[in-house]
């Protein structure tokens, strides 16, 4: 089951919210919780459960094996080979077809649970906290990836304090207003920003053979905010769906592309990975602590790593040392003495100068990013190769029709033909302009999601915005794709 799916938004999550509110009563939340998030998971592919559970079986045993053993090392390494070797057949060997969904987020979650383990953070966890902990379904299926001390603390309590000395508690209307709020934010940038951006992609990359230079840079950028508002808007309404329950999710991402340099880039894209990647595998191989050179050799084998667990071809291996290359060459520029002395420099920049500097820093991270997105996104080096030596030979011509066509969504189309501009020659394109125009001015200038609930109201404007947003969403639900990140 997916957010944006009818069976969720008007069947599944409605009833979610009821149910826990009286099991929160009754004293058995944490139950109610474990048994939905099961049957979240299991609703279109019942045979998954079975992998889920059985990897759930195994690495509790070696928990609660490691809670008594004085070799928990030992337990911890055959853990770990445990969980990395099933991951690496799922998603790695040909097995029939068969890939666990969301295999990846939940041995990665199961993989912290071990570790915090090993290093005594955790103590006597029961099975259920457990169970709630690894299949809670707003973060499930693609995250964030939230830690244990993130999320045990709030579903080991079966009742408040209210709850236990027999007072009733108050329901906290507006925390349900704004995450609902952000729930219909997340919608909209999944089913109407990213999936129109989606259908520009499916087409570009369909055709490359027919596209001049500037559809190929037009392609380029639609994956590039494709991808964000699909995964963002995902995280938007995991946030808003986990907020509505009283349980805080993790930040996952935190206005990526405004980044000036590639340092930035990676602390507010999936946030929640790169904490993951750092904790557990950056400062275990010795992170900054062993000198400069094994501090740059660390930070690529993370990168490396990172590109091999969102693919096998090789051209994600090229996707993440792109990022890997650039974020180390950054930090020995910063670690340089005459590299500190000129950022000293821009510290000390006012008005239109540093925000000249600024800008021109923030829109090359930019196009940098974009190309590296070309490798994540082609299906093998040939086809990224193709697309990207297009963009450089200069070829002319108009936009390509079918392109163009796949942002002419009807409301919009309606609009223009209202307007009479539908014989204008350039009235084909319209709708792709204004949509990249209004788009980039958003990614740039808009506040985050998460940041503009917090300071919303219960009131008659905002929920008007909610009801279109709601409308809208739900209208176009028949046309939308699967979220991309379900698919790692």
């Amino acid at each position: 089951m997916l957010f944006n799916s009818y069976e969720f938004i008007f069947l599944f999550f409605p009833l979610v919210l009821a149910g826990y509110a009286v099991c929160r009563k009754a004293g058995c939340a944490r139950v109610f919780l474990f048994l939905a998030s099961l049957i979240f998971y299991g609703w279109s592919s019942p045979r998954q459960l079975p992998v889920l559970l059985c990897s759930m079986a195994v690495n509790y045993g070696l928990y609660w094996q490691m809670e008594r053993a004085e070799n928990k090392k030992g337990i911890l390494i055959a853990g770990l080979s445990l969980n990395l070797a099933a991951l690496c057949c799922f998603k790695y060997l040909d097995l029939g077809g068969f890939v666990p969904l969301a295999v990846s987020f939940y041995t990665f979650t199961q993989i912290a649970f071990l570790m915090e383990g090993y290093r005594g953070n955790l103590k006597n966890v029961k099975a259920l906290d457990y169970g709630v902990y690894v299949t809670y379904f707003p973060k499930l299926l693609q995250g964030p990836i939230a830690l244990p001390e993130e999320i045990l603390p709030k579903v080991s309590k079966e009742r408040s304090k209210a709850d236990r000395s027999g007072l009733r508690e108050k329901t906290d209307w507006e925390r349900i207003y704004r995450n609902l709020y952000l729930f219909l934010l997340g919608l909209f940038k999944k089913v109407l920003i990213a999936d129109t951006f989606g259908q520009a992609v499916t087409s570009g990359y369909s055709n490359l053979s027919g596209l001049n230079s500037l559809d190929c840079i037009i392609v380029m950028l639609s994956y590039t905010l494709q991808l964000y508002f699909d995964f963002s808007g995902y995280c938007d309404m995991a946030m808003g769906v986990s907020g509505m329950l009283g349980i805080e999710l993790p930040l996952n991402f935190n206005s990526p592309y405004k980044a000036a340099n590639i340092l930035e880039f990676w602390k507010g894209w999936h946030i929640t990975l790169t904490r993951f990647f750092t904790k557990y595998l950056y400062i275990p191989l010795g992170g900054s602590r062993k000198g400069r050179g094994r501090t740059y050799f660390n930070i690529l084998i993370v990168f490396f790593l990172s590109g091999l667990w969102h693919g096998t071809g090789i051209q994600f291996l090229v996707w993440g040392m792109m990022h890997g290359v650039l974020y180390v060459l950054t930090r020995m520029f910063l670690d340089s003495k005459w590299g500190r002395a000129l950022y000293e420099r821009y510290k000390r920049l006012s008005g239109p100068v540093k925000a000249l500097v600024h800008g021109t820093c923030v829109l090359l991270t930019f196009l940098y990013v974009n190309v590296a997105w070309v490798f994540f996104r082609a299906s093998s080096l040939e086809e990224a190769g193709s697309l990207l030596r297009t963009i450089t030979e200069h070829r002319g011509g108009r936009v390509n029709w079918d392109l163009a066509g796949c942002f002419n969504l009807d409301e919009f189309w309606y609009v223009i033909k209202v307007l009479h501009l539908d014989s204008w020659q350039y009235a084909h394109y319209i709708c792709m302009v204004l949509i990249l125009i209004a788009v980039l001015l958003l990614v740039f200038f808009g506040k985050n999601a998460v940041d503009y609930v917090k300071t919303v109201k219960p009131g008659v404007v905002h929920s008007l915005i909610m009801a279109v947003l709601l409308v809208w969403s739900v209208l176009s639900l028949t046309g939308v794709s699967t979220f991309l990140y379900v698919n790692f």
